[in-house]
């Protein structure tokens, strides 16, 4: 199975009829990538969606990739020692393995212990990749040298106001897989609004989201996206029957401004 090109997010897609529909959608459009978290209470819901597509055994279980997370309270209320956490989420998705597991947030109490937990379960073949989420250079520096344990994929949160190329370039350097959560800004109205990114999509006469979305692709980043709607995973997806230039991948890495929707000292005390 080739690498992702999209990862589909279930966050605050609570409805089961609705996000069954998406994510029967997702497979149809080639999204085979399916995020969720302890907090986004889904897991138990892709479990009954799992198994009503018939995608959780056999040879169709290799055709899709399920990746949650490890949230700040489980990592402190076991002290690092998450297994029983990554357990239940087997249990409530009802999978044999999990694809991806990510640390949500790098709080500082046990960090290293849990990151080295899952080192462990990925070694008994529960896990196949592990990861964090909301992270920087300096994070992944210093937990490599505290437990010589490379991730396999970061997850940040990356759109054109804060397009995280210096920490990203580094990344790559590394060889690990960056995937960018809120890859359009929620429509920002400086996003929406942008004529530079109105001038690029009308050239090739594709939306908005479809030149960001590109964007991210020509920039080796993997976007996690969420919707209600399912012609949103449609248009998300077209985006392969044009590339930008080098040019237009400058104008829309300079709306950089470093902008971020979740706050990280509102998120993550001690980041």
């Amino acid at each position: 199975m080739e690498e992702d090109k999209f990862v589909f997010g279930t966050f605050q897609v609570n409805d089961a009829s609705v996000l069954e529909q998406l994510i029967q959608k997702c497979f149809e459009y080639g999204v085979r990538t399916i995020d969720t978290a302890p907090s986004y209470k889904t897991e138990g819901l892709l479990g009954s969606i799992f198994q009503n597509l018939g995608v959780n055994k056999g040879n169709a279980r290799k055709q899709i990739r399920i990746q949650t997370k490890i949230d700040g309270w489980q990592m402190q209320a076991s002290k690092g020692n998450v297994f029983k956490y990554v357990k239940e989420a087997l249990q409530k998705m009802r999978l044999d393995y999990i694809d991806t597991v990510l640390i949500h947030w790098p709080f500082p109490d046990y960090l290293s212990e849990t990151w080295q937990c899952l080192s462990e379960i990925k070694a008994k073949g529960v896990i196949r990749k592990i990861g964090l989420c909301n992270v920087r250079q300096r994070h992944i520096i210093q937990l490599i040298d505290e437990t010589t344990i490379k991730p396999d994929v970061i997850q940040i949160e990356r759109h054109p106001l804060r397009n995280a190329n210096h920490d990203i370039d580094y990344f790559h350097e590394q060889c690990i897989n960056v995937q960018a959560y809120s890859p359009l800004c929620r429509m920002d109205a400086r996003v929406k609004e942008s004529t530079l990114l109105q001038q690029i999509a009308d050239s090739y006469h594709t939306s908005l989201a479809q030149i960001i979305m590109r964007w991210h692709y020509q920039s080796g980043v993997t976007p996690v996206f969420t919707t209600k709607k399912v012609d949103r995973i449609i248009n998300n997806t077209a985006i392969f029957d044009f590339n930008l230039s080098q040019e237009e991948m400058t104008i829309i890495n300079i709306m950089d401004i470093n902008y971020k929707l979740f706050v990280e000292s509102i998120c993550c005390p001690g980041f």
